[in-house]
């Protein structure tokens, strides 16, 4: 629950299609007198066989936490993939939750099942009973497809049922779509095999066979009657109208939250729920009468829809070459909120997806407990706005799915998710938080996901690449055994470090080695080198930050800076921490080092070349003291 409120996950499919949002909004209308709460969660495609719960953009579900909800539905017949629905109600009872699986039967769930060989064999008697047909042939969905093979097994049974011989070549093949159904239909044509009546598994083809009989001359139905399955609004368009058969969302939707209420009521029991599909008698199989709609404002509809897309596209377009050019993550803001495209919505990325280190190939899992930070979110960017401020991106709280979630809740809003990801790596997630079911609103989720995937996937990696080429640089100028930099770095650093002191003093630390030879001779050259880097960090940690520090040959080093300290007061610092660093090494041998220092006069600018020729002077005469002194 979120404060009072049962919340209600429901993991779908595509919910941009028509099917989908209408079941979605009737159950929305059934569940909030109830104080439930829908969460939708959306693929933007249906997912293979073999797409983990951490692929792309199935790695939305994982973001539904179990502290918070009370239910999850599982819209399986809109997965089309058994095996993947398996995986989301394993991973859901695995937490916790009661699953409801929406037609498709799953072990130890609530099923809700859609009895469509049942519905599909009403059609078929319909059409031998009600008009006599006898000659029938079948354009089924794809070859091997569980739910084709079902209505196939229907056709067969009312055929044998009604005295009427049935073989396999009294079924086609259409795919569930136009082109491979009109394909099948040519081929009886040119076989002059033609049917007195076809049957198709979805009024997709049916209604394409139908205006294709008609192209050829064919009367539909005086010659040829069509008859399809789904009830999709289409048929109601059609010319002529097509015979079909469904069961309506609002029948789906009151069974659906009838189940929830009993089950968060009385507690989980496995049990079935049977749906069956009602018949819908159109003129295509020559019945009279009937709904029929008007095709006009339905096309309007679908040209608006059209044209809306495209320019919405190129809005979306301009969005996402503008999120890639960023420079800093503050930017993006402004830049979404510009449109108004991006309203009624949050934009969270995972806190590690911008971390520009982070490689963005390497997979990754996203989890309703990650540390997510607020890209965007449209109600609280305005209100930011109109108080004068700029919004910030900053970290969601543990717990939260999106910002005010229960004040949109109290505003009877209900919630769209899908998955951000690039390269089947997920990245976040966008959530629509609409406070009504317009359908325009629906086809732009899928739309402006995919573009905010790949506009974060490419900013992501766009990154990535500066830092790796800024850690190249880095690495070119960086000595490995000591840190300090090279003598290619030293340079580059040096001419930086003249730029700024302008006419200040500059200090010039020499340091060699004593006895590194006979450490290495008797020690190895593994304690040579821990006593090497023993003395670049005594050097590093004595000289102030701003100090270039380089290892400028095997055991020579050299350090500059603006003056701030005497010579005194370095040497003693330099003895200090050799001295500390000798007491805690526990090696068998003291670490000591010869160290000349120099002092520039005001203002001289000593070249590179000079630097060292000094450098070196300086570290001959200290060895040559230290000699005289043994």
């Amino acid at each position: 629950m979120i404060g009072k409120y049962k919340i209600i996950a429901l993991c779908t499919c595509r919910i941009q299609d028509g099917e989908c949002h209408e079941l979605t909004e009737e159950l929305n209308n059934q569940l909030l007198p109830k104080d439930f709460r829908l969460f939708v969660y959306s693929c933007s495609s249906k997912p293979v066989a073999d797409d983990s719960l951490q692929s792309g953009q199935a790695s939305v579900f994982s973001l539904i936490d179990p502290k918070v909800c009370d239910a999850v539905v599982i819209h399986s017949y809109r997965f089309d993939n058994r095996s993947f629905c398996l995986k989301l109600a394993d991973y859901f009872r695995s937490m916790g939750l009661p699953v409801i699986s929406l037609d498709e039967k799953l072990p130890n769930c609530i099923n809700i099942e859609y009895k469509h060989e049942n519905g599909f064999a009403e059609v078929v008697s319909h059409l031998i009973k009600q008009h006599g047909y006898t000659d029938l042939h079948m354009i089924a969905g794809t070859k091997d497809n569980f739910y084709s093979d079902k209505r196939i097994e229907a056709f067969r049974q009312v055929l044998e049922s009604n005295g009427l011989p049935f073989d396999s070549g009294m079924v086609s093949y259409g795919d569930f779509w136009s082109v491979p159904a009109i394909n099948a239909v040519q081929r009886l044509i040119d076989e002059n095999r033609l049917p007195r009546a076809f049957v198709c598994a979805n009024d997709h083809m049916a209604v394409a066979i139908s205006y294709y009989l008609q192209s050829k001359g064919y009367s539909v139905p005086k010659e040829v009657a069509v008859a399809g399955y789904d009830g999709i609004e289409t048929i109601y368009s059609a010319e002529p109208t097509i015979t079909s058969a469904s069961i309506s969302p609002a029948v789906i939707a009151k069974a659906l939250s009838d189940a929830l209420s009993d089950l968060l009521d009385n507690g989980f029991e496995e049990k079935d729920i049977s749906l069956i599909p009602e018949l819908i008698t159109c003129e295509s199989c020559g019945c009279k009468g009937g709904y029929k709609i008007n095709s006009a404002p339905a096309y309007n509809e679908l040209v608006n829809k059209f044209y809306r897309f495209q320019d919405e596209n190129i809005i979306l377009s301009e969005l996402v070459e503008k999120i890639q050019q960023c420079s800093e993550i503050d930017e993006i803001p402004s830049i979404m909120r510009k449109h108004d495209l991006m309203y009624a919505m949050s934009c969270i990325i995972k806190r590690d997806c911008l971390d520009e280190s982070v490689n963005p190939q390497i997979k990754a899992k996203m989890s309703y407990d990650d540390d997510f930070v607020v890209i965007y979110d449209s109600d609280e960017y305005d209100n930011f706005a109109n108080s004068g401020k700029k919004f910030v991106p900053y970290s969601l709280e543990p717990g939260q799915f999106v910002p005010y979630c229960e004040v949109y809740m109290d505003m009877n809003r209900y919630f769209i998710t899908t998955a951000i990801h690039s390269s089947d790596v997920p990245i976040g997630y966008v959530c629509f938080h609409f406070s009504d079911f317009v359908p325009s609103n629906f086809y732009k989720i899928p739309q402006t996901s995919d573009m905010l995937s790949n506009a974060f996937g490419s900013l992501r990696s766009v990154r990535h690449q500066n830092y790796l080429i800024e850690r190249m640089d880095e690495m070119s100028k960086v000595d490995a055994l000591t840190g300090l930099y090279n003598r290619h770095g030293f340079r580059l650093e040096y001419e930086k470090l003249l730029d700024e002191s302008d006419e200040n003093r500059l200090t010039v630390i020499m340091c060699d080695l004593d006895g590194l030879k006979t450490i290495n001779d008797k020690f190895g050259h593994d304690d040579g080198d821990f006593a090497i880097r023993t003395i670049a960090h005594a050097l590093k940690e004595i000289c102030p930050q701003n100090a270039v520090c380089t290892r400028f040959g095997g055991d020579e080093m050299i350090a500059v800076f603006p003056c701030c300290m005497t010579e005194n007061e370095i040497k003693t610092a330099f003895e200090n921490c050799i001295a500390d660093k000798n007491s805690k090494s526990e090696k068998p041998y003291s670490i000591s080092a010869s160290i000349g220092i120099y002092f520039t006069e005001s203002g001289a600018r000593l070249t590179f070349e000079e630097l060292i020729k000094c450098s070196d002077a300086l570290m001959y005469n200290e060895k040559k003291r230290k000699k005289a002194l043994r």
